[in-house]
């Protein structure tokens, strides 16, 4: 019965005592600018599509601070269309001159019939792209899959 009580009476009290919280709002500004200048970030990119957005931000990223680390990991369809679509060529030459590492999954090539030499030179594989992708989180990137 006295547990009863005690229950009852903090539960009655926590209905009459109020909590103000007051959340520290931020502006879209503000969020943007808090990238940090030497910061690591990567991608893990399946279509042609988000590669291309993907270029772009971390030109963005590598604009702002050449100290900035900007990986694009490529997995699915889009290790095909990098191989086969020229309108991409472009695209890996700007990562190159921005510093912008493109690595791409071994796994999917083999899946894919594509090989190495139909990538630029620039260009680096990794044997599984999931498994290089968690290294990257595990030495302190910021990853978003895509």
């Amino acid at each position: 019965m006295k547990k009863q009580f005690l229950i009852i009476a903090l539960f009655a009290l926590s209905l009459t005592t109020s909590v103000s919280v007051n959340a520290q709002v931020k502006s879209v500004q503000e969020i943007e600018n808090s990238i940090k200048n030497d910061g690591k970030y990567a991608l893990l990119v399946q279509n042609s599509n988000h590669f291309m957005a993907s270029v772009m931000t971390g030109e963005e990223y590598k604009n702002k601070s050449k100290a900035i680390q900007f990986e694009i990991v490529l997995i699915g369809k889009v290790v095909k269309d990098l191989a086969t679509n020229k309108e991409l060529a472009p695209l890996v030459e700007k990562a190159q001159k921005l510093g912008i590492r493109i690595v791409v999954c071994e796994f999917a090539m083999n899946k894919l019939g594509v090989k190495k030499s139909d990538y630029p030179s620039y260009v680096e594989t990794t044997s599984n792209g999931f498994t290089y992708f968690f290294g990257l989180q595990e030495n302190g990137f910021k990853t978003i899959s895509l």
